[in-house]
């Protein structure tokens, strides 16, 4: 196995690269355009904000592939949803809409009444819950919980009467959570109870503006979503190196989508059976989770390796070392964690990180590096 050396801090498995290969029984997240991502677990396809014409300052596709999404030429083809989050041009055009329904007669097009109301025919698939609220739904097979959430204010623009739709999407065994252009505050998403849904993935708008960069924001997220990974998206073209600096410093770790059809990827990971050797590295989930006072953590390690792990609080702080640069053999390991500091003082309540990093002796410039949130209810 190749180990990775760059550290994630919210994140899990994951291949980002510039091309589309797919292995049976992954979730790949692949980006589009701007605020556009295309999802499929190899069998079911959902896009998401992706089929507009050229948005001047965003990230566009290029002609070709802007083509080819539009007629639903593979690998747009067979797509089961078309979501949409709201009534703005740069996430949608009527046109490039159009034209993928047409093409694909299977494809149903879930999106705020304003936005649906520019389309119809049998493929429209009508949802429309109050502010704050939810509706479940099955649609082609797809479970998705569509999200009535509060559009945030940015360049001086009113934008509060903007119906902005989320979408929880429950594909290959993962939970994938698309906000849209979400106002990122404890109030917009507390009703909603996500923080114990165990969402995988949540995907936000990054671009360079004060409705995302701010540390309020960033705990409301983490509070009342708690996702296990965070990609960053819809970014404006002209300012990508200061953005990205911006959301690393904000979510230390978070994947950001820059360049069309970069890949997100969701690998399934089963546990070693007691006794078993593994066949691969691991960090496996705590158990309990949420826990209170104390909890479990195991690991699996495929050959001898020089072990480390540690916790950290949401803001990347080192809350304590379990495991201290300690060779140990292969097998599946596990250790507790009993709520408490380096100096044995009680932590707070809250989401914390803990991540392994491991590096078989003799290969140091090569090292497997996971992490994991957990949360303390007090």
């Amino acid at each position: 196995m190749k180990f990775v050396k760059t550290v994630f801090f919210l994140s899990c498995a994951i291949l980002l690269t510039v091309t589309r290969g797919q292995t049976q029984g992954d979730v790949t997240i692949t980006y589009l355009q701007n605020d556009g991502v295309f999802i499929s677990d190899g069998t079911d396809k959902i896009l998401i904000d992706a089929i507009f014409n050229f948005a001047s300052g965003w990230i566009n596709l290029n002609a070709t592939e802007a083509n080819k999404l539009s007629a639903a030429a593979a690998p747009y083809n067979d797509i089961d949803l078309v979501l949409i989050t709201h009534n703005h041009g740069d996430h949608y055009t009527i046109s490039a809409v159009n034209n993928h329904l047409f093409h694909n007669t299977n494809a149903k097009l879930i999106a705020p009444p304003s936005v649906a109301a520019n389309f119809s025919g049998p493929q429209i698939v009508n949802s429309n819950p109050v502010r704050d609220q939810s509706d479940t739904l099955t649609v082609n097979g797809i479970e998705i919980e569509v999200l009535n959430l509060r559009h945030f204010n940015a360049f001086g623009n009113d934008f509060s009467r903007v119906q902005n739709f989320g979408y929880l999407i429950k594909i290959g065994g993962k939970k994938i959570l698309h906000l849209g252009d979400v106002d990122m505050t404890v109030e917009n998403f507390q009703s909603f109870g996500l923080a114990e849904r165990g969402i995988d993935v949540v995907l936000i708008p990054t671009f360079n503006a004060p409705a995302h960069f701010q540390t309020s924001h960033r705990d409301a997220l983490m509070s009342q979503i708690a996702p296990d990974h965070i990609i960053g998206l819809h970014l404006l073209s002209g300012s990508i190196a200061t953005i990205q600096q911006e959301v690393n410093s904000l979510y230390p770790g978070a994947t950001i989508f820059t360049t069309p059809l970069q890949t997100f990827s969701l690998n399934v990971t089963s546990v070693a059976d007691e006794g078993q050797t593994p066949d691969d590295f691991s960090l496996n989930q705590n158990y309990p989770n949420p826990f209170n006072p104390t909890t479990k953590i195991s690991y699996s390690l495929p050959a001898g390796a020089d072990v480390k792990l540690t916790v950290f609080n949401i803001s990347g702080q080192k809350v304590r070392t379990l495991v201290r640069s300690e060779l140990q053999s292969a097998g599946t390991h596990t250790v507790e964690w009993d709520g408490k500091t380096e100096h044995g003082s009680v932590v707070s309540s809250g989401l914390y990180i803990y991540r392994i990093e491991a590096v078989k002796p003799g290969e140091k410039s090569e090292q497997f590096i996971q992490n994991r949130k957990m949360m303390l209810l007090k």
